[in-house]
This record gives C-alpha cells, sequence and structure tokens, in this order.
C-alpha cells in the first residue's frame, strides 16, 4: 500500500518539483555539472548517450527514468532515498565536437513522499531552504559511473555549482 502512495505521489511531485521554484531556497538543495562523453564525437551519437543514461537509470536501485524527449533531447530522471525523498536529475543534451549534458540535480521537497499529501504540503513549505548534504552529487556521481560501464568509456565531469548544503562544497571543484 505504501508503495502505491510513494508512486502515484511521485508522478505528482515529478511534475511539479517544488522545491526547485524559488532559486533562494533551491541552492541548498541543487547540484549543477557539464558531462562530455570522451569518445570521439564521430562514435557516439546524442541518442546513443541518450539511451546509455536511461538504461543505467533503469538498472540502479531507487532511480526512475521518468521523462525521455528525444525531439529536443532532454531527459528527467527521479531518485529516491531509502525514506523515500524524491530527488530529480535533469538532462539536457547538446552535440559540437563531443556529445556534452548539462546535467542538473535537485531536492524536490522538503517532505518524503511516504508521507501522505507530501506533493501539497511541498508547494506549501517551497519557500524552506533545507540541505541536500551531498545527496544530489552523490546520485549524479552513481548515474554517472553506471553509464561509463554501460558505454564502457569515461565521461569527463565539470562541476559548475554544487549545493550550499554538500559537505564537499569546500573542496576544490573539478
Amino acid at each position: 500500500m505504501l508503495e502505491y502512495l510513494v508512486s502515484l505521489q511521485g508522478y505528482i511531485q515529478s511534475f511539479l518539483h517544488p522545491g526547485t521554484w524559488l532559486p533562494f531556497a533551491k541552492k541548498y538543495h541543487s547540484e549543477e555539472a557539464e558531462w562530455t562523453f570522451s569518445q570521439p564525437k564521430s562514435t557516439i551519437t546524442t541518442n546513443e548517450a541518450m539511451d546509455a543514461v536511461w538504461s543505467a537509470a533503469q538498472t540502479l536501485d531507487y532511480f526512475v527514468a521518468r521523462t525521455k524527449n528525444d525531439s529536443n533531447d532532454t531527459m528527467v530522471i527521479d531518485t529516491f532515498t531509502k525514506a523515500k525523498w524524491m530527488d530529480q536529475i535533469i538532462f539536457k543534451f547538446g552535440s559540437g565536437t563531443a556529445v556534452v549534458v548539462h546535467v542538473e540535480a535537485s531536492s524536490t521537497g522538503v517532505f518524503p513522499l511516504i508521507i501522505p499529501f507530501a506533493p501539497i504540503l511541498n508547494i506549501f513549505f517551497a519557500f524552506v531552504p533545507f540541505k541536500d548534504f551531498g545527496k544530489n552529487y552523490s546520485a549524479m556521481e552513481k548515474l554517472r559511473k553506471e553509464t561509463e560501464k554501460i558505454m564502457d568509456s569515461n565521461i569527463e565531469t565539470k562541476t559548475i555549482r554544487r549545493s550550499l548544503g554538500n559537505p564537499r562544497r569546500k573542496e576544490k571543484k573539478q
């Protein structure tokens, strides 16, 4: 019964993601990075990179591949903690001499989805800044490593912005 509640509320929360509405609150629990697929452009296409990330999300526990839009090269993957807090990773694929992906991971709300009516509560408390304690960074890294296994190649990572709630924030950016 609880899994159905979490699943239903997950669809609603994924659509709304109120934790990302206000920039002053969002900066405490969101991360941005740029992934560059290191294989030469001639050997990998944007669609192949999208398929690899999608497959990686489907093989990992607590990851839900939610939306894949080939027409504008975007993808949304939701992640859950064991306590059923939901985070969301948004991918925007670009191309050039290599496949480059803008990746943004953010927490979607202050309340976990195991609580009835959590999406509504998260709307009312969207203004509350809360820390992710590095969970979004960890989710991005876990997904990147699994994608590397599937692609059998390296993905270069450049950190654009770390969340204010990430303990790694004090370390030098990559």
